[in-house]
């Protein structure tokens, strides 16, 4: 694709706006892949593109995370947290070995940072079974979040497997005061009986970075977002059926509007229709526009009876989000030569 850098620096801070807007960051995958595929290679604006596809993509593409952060490394070798989505992708693929490594690069560069340390650890103590070269990286996380079950547990568990079933007994004990879970109750049991050799090793915790996926009101923002793209479909079949579109050119409006969908920040609340009509308005009119139909905005923006300042935003929103062309093979019902 042929893009000048202010088009990219331009395509940059409109992801940064729609990151900020949108509830859920996987909304805009669509902008970022433009905006990676857009950027010079090794500029900032693919390095920040990359980055935030690999964060992004960890839980259900690890591989592909992989190979965004592989991007990032090879502009900044020493990416702390690139290294960190390889690891984290690496682990949850099974490669353990490879993993650690990588969480070690991390924490050259961030040697301080407990979710790295915590990370390692427990992949040299549960994934591998390593624990004595474990403590040293649980202990410096723990020692910055002594509050945190998961750290002390972590820790725990290897200083027992390491010998230490004193210390072990402490930090789990004083856990439990904090109030400890179920998983602690049996973590104590098992270390007051000196911690004897498993037949098994209990099942690997996928050690994720959460920093940039608060999940925070995730119930009600999938039930906004499913109530949304309802209303949105409902506005656009009202439209649609006052404009002289075909049954095929319908069939690719609701195509498009689910993928409008998916990278469209969810509703604040199920009182924001103003928004859905405008959207259901330029999903209307980007069927007109990659189909060469002969109506104007202004002709689309009254069947749908919102302004056609505002069908025009919002169009070239959708155009930006979906990366829409005219004749674009996506929508468009007319082939032409």
């Amino acid at each position: 694709m042929d893009v000048t850098q202010p088009d990219s620096e331009r395509l940059k801070r409109d992801v940064e706006g729609a990151l900020q807007r949108a509830l859920d960051p996987s909304d805009v995958l669509p902008m970022l892949h433009r905006l990676s595929r857009a950027a010079v290679p090794g500029s900032e604006e693919s390095v920040f593109a990359h980055r935030q596809l690999a964060e992004l993509l960890i839980e259900r593409h690890p591989w592909r995370a992989t190979m965004h952060a592989r991007r990032v490394l090879a502009a900044l070798p020493g990416d702390d947290r690139a290294w960190a989505v390889v690891a984290v992708s690496q682990a949850m693929l099974g490669h353990y070995r490879f993993a650690i490594a990588a969480y070690k690069r991390a924490l050259d560069s961030a040697p301080h940072n407990p979710s790295y340390a915590h990370n390692l650890g427990h992949l040299l103590d549960v994934a591998v079974g390593r624990p004595k070269e474990a403590v040293p990286w649980l202990r410096l996380a723990y020692s910055a979040h002594k509050e945190s079950a998961e750290l002390a547990a972590s820790f725990a568990h290897a200083l027992a497997r390491a010998g230490d079933v004193a210390e072990a007994q402490s930090v789990t004990e004083s856990a439990m005061r904090r109030g400890g879970s179920r998983e602690h109750s049996a973590l104590r049991k098992w270390i007051q009986k000196g911690a004897p050799p498993q037949k098994a090793l209990p099942p690997l915790r996928a050690p994720m970075l959460t920093d940039w996926r608060k999940t925070d009101g995730h119930d009600a923002a999938s039930r906004r977002k499913a109530w949304s793209v309802s209303a949105l479909e409902a506005s656009l079949s009202r439209g649609l059926a006052r404009l002289p579109v075909g049954p095929s050119q319908r069939g690719r409006a609701v195509a498009l509007a689910r993928d409008a969908a998916r990278c469209w920040p969810t509703p604040r609340d199920e009182t924001d229709v103003a928004d859905l009509q405008s959207l259901a308005a330029a999903i209307a009119y980007a069927i007109v526009y990659v189909d060469h139909v002969p109506l104007t905005q202004a002709e689309v923006a009254g069947c749908f009876r919102v302004s056609a300042s505002l069908l025009r935003a919002r169009f070239k929103d959708l155009r930006l989000r979906l990366d829409l062309t005219p004749g674009d093979a996506r929508y468009a019902t007319v082939r032409r030569s």
